[in-house]
């Protein structure tokens, strides 16, 4: 038997008893009164506002009938009256009333078979089919016993009604005390229709706070289609949508790398402004695991801290792992390198200043090891795996003309072979905007610190560090017309380091020694003239008026040259080329009219170039709503650029006189529908070089349809890691196709799914497929998922896939409305993965 079957042996009882759960439902009776006996309405005898106010899913709704005066008095200031069928005095003292027996007294309605008063104590006792009716109550009993003198009343074998908080329950003996409470011995309680409960708490003692949205429970026993689930010793609920303290319902998984997985949140309400949730997950082939969520508001921060410690890891389960110690290639401490290990994470995010000039930000992960996401979180279908983590704080000030700045950062690649050398600490800028009339005059600098980051493992004798200054300065002005725009800017830019060897590590080999210029220079003067013509016309599209607009671009960029060959080799011919964080800006439609080709400030590049744009738009007269943008446009060069990143590996694009064709296309055809696509075609090689599109779908009734299509092209005539062969081409290019979708089928029943496939390898990345039940009494999402989970330090990439790359798991989100709120796992993945499935869950909140 292998271990994955194994697997789902041990999760067929589960499943077993999900469907058992499923086939109960119907049958599940909640008490012998009658649903219209309880106020209930289905929602086909309510009115188009009652159901436009139905939570979603819901087939009907509690309304209470009574309504008592507007001026009303309090019960203790008002005198009773009564009417019945036959009504005896026994003295002075008791009075009898038989029959349809009806007592008002203030806001407070009473209905019984058979009454007695007693006028000296004020005492009321009912028998016999004992209806109590108050605002937005109802109970109906056997018997009560009640105080003219108060809105006291103690029932027996009752079964009651919350109007607005949707909840219905029974208690052998019920006590209500004024509008704040209703103590109950062997009662019970539920959200969903009457007669029908899915789902029900029942308790020794339980007691409900209608106006504080809570309630308690002692000696507690949870039951599903009439099945007892769980038991708890005691139990703080909300019985309304604000979250109380207590326990929230549980979530379970399984998956071949954790096996079986439990995870029960608690939640506390510490204060108004601040809550935790605690998590203790069990898996089944790692251990237990705490997770905790602490989260503060106030008026200057918003924090949220997360954090999460596994002691002595079991080390879990990895079928590629398995076949390496079978083939030898592996021992088992080398397979499981964390197993036995304590392995934790910690995540504060923090931002301050919302209403402030000062504003503050924290983002702050760490971890024990780099593969703490991959393995911990495997069995979490909300993952999507990250590139890096980062330690950020940043504090910024936005004045009238200056904005300021300081910044402290540093990365964590979580494949250790993509790790950077450096961290940025500390980055100061400052960007002043002054105007005297339509001249503008901007200064941009900024200042930073570069060191070797701890997390870089290879050798640093090859490597500088140091300061980094660079500034802009430039002057402008811009000019605006009802028909089109002209914006000339001239300046200079400049850029100057401080630099040291770095200090060698991870090798024995000895850093050069330090020959050329320890602080660099660079100064260049630019100039720009950014030029737009606005056309229109009037069209028609069917019965819709249109107006198109024609817009061309005229974008000149002049960027002098200074020879920048000490940074290429700085301080000796041993080191690399100077590059703290700057990147090339890949070609997209924004690049036309951009004024520089690099992501980052170690490059002051050359340029000699004019842009070409042309957009044309359609646009509803009607409501000036834009439906199609179409945008054409390519970089016309006088030069060949000299100012490159690496003079080892220049970039081939930037040879050509002219750059690739870049288009651009959005759509809005109507409040359904959304196309969006990006295009670059390389004439000179008759290549498409890379496209995107997206369509998304969405409507009335939330169903949700996208697709979004990737490709980048990347093919040379090498293997990775190895020699040229001009005999053979290795495609990898990104060829990746998206596709998700969330489908009602009912008033509550839901598909939901997602494949994502690469052509490129012909390799499925993440597939899942699954349903949402959803009505007023609880909601149920089950999903399948099979996904690549790749260890990032093993060098695996999408060529070398094998089927023990991929991971397999089953999920459930359970919610209990009114008592225990949703594990949102698979509809936190939904959010990331569907395009307006989270405004959807917003809307249904």
């Amino acid at each position: 038997m292998t271990a994955h079957s194994r697997h789902r042996r041990k999760l067929l009882p589960f499943l077993a008893a999900c469907c058992a759960i499923a086939s109960l439902v119907a049958s599940a009776q909640s008490n012998t009164n009658s649903a219209a006996e309880l106020d209930w309405v289905d929602t086909e005898q309510l009115s188009d506002i009652e159901k436009s106010q139905l939570p979603a899913g819901c087939c009907g709704t509690f309304v209470d009938p009574y309504s008592p005066p507007a001026d009303a008095l309090p019960v203790e200031q008002t005198p009773i009256s009564a009417t019945a069928h036959d009504i005896q005095a026994e003295g002075s003292r008791i009075i009898e009333l038989n029959g349809q027996v009806r007592l008002e007294q203030g806001p407070r309605l009473l209905q019984t078979e058979r009454a007695q008063v007693d006028q000296r104590t004020g005492q009321v006792t009912l028998e016999g089919n004992v209806t109590v009716r108050e605002a937005g109550l109802l109970i109906r009993a056997d018997r009560a016993e009640l105080s003219t003198s108060s809105e006291d009343v103690s029932v027996d074998n009752a079964h009651f009604v919350l109007h607005q908080n949707r909840v219905s329950g029974s208690a052998g003996k019920l006590q209500k005390f004024g509008e704040r409470l209703l103590k109950m011995q062997r009662g019970d309680f539920t959200t969903c229709e009457p007669n029908n409960a899915f789902w029900r708490l029942k308790a020794r003692e339980l007691s409900l706070h209608p106006e504080s949205n809570y309630g308690t429970a002692k000696n507690a026993r949870l039951e599903i289609a009439d099945i007892p689930v769980l038991y708890i010793p005691y139990i703080i609920f909300p019985i309304g949508d604000e979250r109380q303290t207590g326990l929230l319902f549980p979530s379970f998984s399984e998956s071949s790398r954790n096996g079986i997985e439990y995870a029960q949140p608690i939640y506390w309400n510490i204060a108004p402004q601040m809550d935790a949730t605690i998590t203790p997950r069990y898996m089944e082939k790692r251990g237990n695991l705490l997770d905790v969520n602490l989260r503060h508001l106030s008026s200057y921060f918003e924090t949220e801290l997360d954090a999460g410690f596994l002691a002595d890891d079991k080390g879990g389960y990895d079928r590629q792992a398995e076949n390496d110690i079978a083939n030898g290639e592996l021992t088992e401490e080398e397979a499981y390198p964390h197993k036995g290990d304590d392995r934790w994470l910690v995540q504060l995010n923090q931002t301050g200043g919302a209403q402030s000039r000062i504003k503050t930000v924290i983002d702050y992960t760490d971890l024990s090891d780099v593969d703490y996401l991959r393995d911990i979180t495997s069995g979490s279908t909300d993952l999507e795996y990250a590139a890096n983590i980062r330690k950020f704080g940043q504090i910024t000030y936005s004045g009238d003309i200056w904005n300021l700045g300081l910044s402290a950062n540093e990365v964590r690649y979580l494949n250790e072979s993509s790790q950077r050398p450096y961290k940025e600490l500390p980055h100061l800028y400052a960007n002043g905007r002054y105007s005297w009339g339509d001249w503008q005059l901007s200064i941009d600098s900024n200042y930073s610190q570069f060191d070797l980051t701890s997390y870089y493992q290879r050798p640093t004798n090859t490597l500088v560090v140091g300061d980094r200054l660079h500034s802009d300065i430039s002057l402008a002005l811009p000019k605006r017309w009802q028909w089109g725009y002209a914006t000339p800017r001239i300046g200079v830019r400049d850029l100057r380091y401080q630099l040291d060897q770095a200090a060698v590590k991870n090798t024995s080999a000895a850093a050069g020694d330090s020959i050329y210029n320890t602080s660099p220079e660079v100064t260049a003067a630019h100039a720009s003239l950014d030029l737009g013509l606005y056309f229109e016309r009037w069209s028609q599209f069917g019965d819709t008026p249109l107006i198109q607009t024609l817009e061309p671009r005229l974008f000149y960029l002049y960027n002098g040259y200074d020879d920048q060959s000490e940074l290429y080799a700085p301080l000796n011919d041993s080191n690399r080329a100077l590059n703290f964080d700057t990147r090339l800006f890949r070609m997209d439609y924004n690049q036309l009219f951009r004024t520089s080709r690099f992501n980052g400030l170690d490059r002051i590049d050359d340029a000699n170039q004019l842009s070409v744009g042309l957009t044309s738009r359609f646009i509803s007269a009607r409501t000036g709503e834009e439906h199609l943008a179409l945008s054409l446009g390519q970089i016309y060069r006088f030069e060949t650029p000299k100012v490159v990143l690496n003079p080892e590996s220049p970039s081939e694009a930037f040879s050509y006189r002219r750059s690739e064709y870049v288009g651009r296309i959005s759509a809005r055809a109507s409040e359904r529908f959304r196309l969006s696509s990006d295009l670059v075609y390389d004439q000179n090689d008759h290549t498409l070089t890379s496209a995107s599109a997206s369509v998304e779908y969405s409507d009335a009734s939330d169903r949700l349809i996208s697709a979004t299509y990737r490709y980048q092209r990347q093919v040379d005539d090498r293997a990775s890691g190895a020699d040229p062969d001009p005999d053979l081409v290795y495609n990898r290019s990104l060829d990746q196709l998206d596709v998700g979708a969330f489908i009602p089928l009912t008033g509550s029943w839901s598909l939901i799914g997602r494949a994502n496939y690469d052509f490129t390898f012909d390799l499925e990345l993440d597939t899942y497929a699954g349903f949402e039940y959803n009505d007023c009494c609880y909601r149920v999402r089950m999903m399948w998922r099979k996904w690549l989970n790749f260890d990032y330090n093993s060098g695996n990439q999408l060529e070398t896939v094998t089927n023990d790359d991929y991971d397999r798991g089953f999920f459930i989100d359970l919610q209990l409305k009114g008592l225990a709120s949703i594990s949102d796992r698979v509809g936190s993945l939904l959010s990331k993965t569907i395009p307006g499935y989270a405004e959807r869950e917003d809307n249904l909140q």
